[in-house]
């Protein structure tokens, strides 16, 4: 009998840790290494202020429309940005590609010759990093601390921000991304918001 209660206690353990993950709901997974993720009731529109590439001079992120972005602002001098950059490199070798990307958005002011020579350091490989060197973008955007993190949908409107840093290869960073990209297909093809 004793046995059986405590197995019994076990299981309602289990469920009420996992009920979260499963999200039924409609609400975001927001636990473990996304905790401090803030999700917006109504997602923002980006910015079309310009940073800037390292091939093209001035651009807007306007071109990553139709794509869901992790976009990652981050600079060389900052410890938590450091430790970040290696996750944030896997997530986007994971699932990069014709829908989804990481973009980084650095805050040196040394320009490219610095920014590539640090991230070859950490062997981090991502593409589409661009520079904020006046922080016009930053500012526009409203970072006010680094690193932060901001999701952003296909219509390139923010869906919300994590400040601070995180793994973003953990399986509680994905779940959320993965929530979020579901939800943006489905509003994309019914014309609603996202919760």
């Amino acid at each position: 009998m004793r046995n059986t209660f405590l197995t019994l206690i076990g299981a309602i353990a289990f469920i009420a840790v996992a009920m979260p993950a499963i999200a039924g709901d409609g609400e975001p997974p927001i636990e473990g290494t996304v905790q401090n993720f803030i999700p917006l009731d109504k997602p923002l529109p980006m910015p079309s202020t310009p940073v800037v590439s390292k091939d093209e001079g001035p651009i807007t992120l306007d071109r990553f429309q139709g794509k869901f972005i992790v976009l990652n602002f981050w600079a060389t001098w900052c410890g938590p940005c450091i430790r970040e950059l290696p996750s944030l490199n896997r997530l986007n070798g994971q699932f990069g590609g014709d829908d989804f990307a990481v973009v980084l958005i650095s805050q040196d002011r040394g320009g490219f010759k610095q920014t590539a020579r640090f991230l070859k350091k950490l062997k981090v490989d991502i593409a589409d990093n661009y520079i904020d060197e006046k922080l016009k973008f930053s500012r526009a955007i409203g970072v006010r601390s680094l690193p932060t993190t901001i999701l952003l949908g296909p219509d390139g409107n923010e869906i919300g921000r994590l400040v601070g840093s995180t793994e973003w290869d953990e399986p509680e960073a994905i779940a959320l991304i993965d929530f979020y990209r579901e939800h943006t297909e489905k509003a994309a093809k019914t014309g609603s918001l996202i919760k």
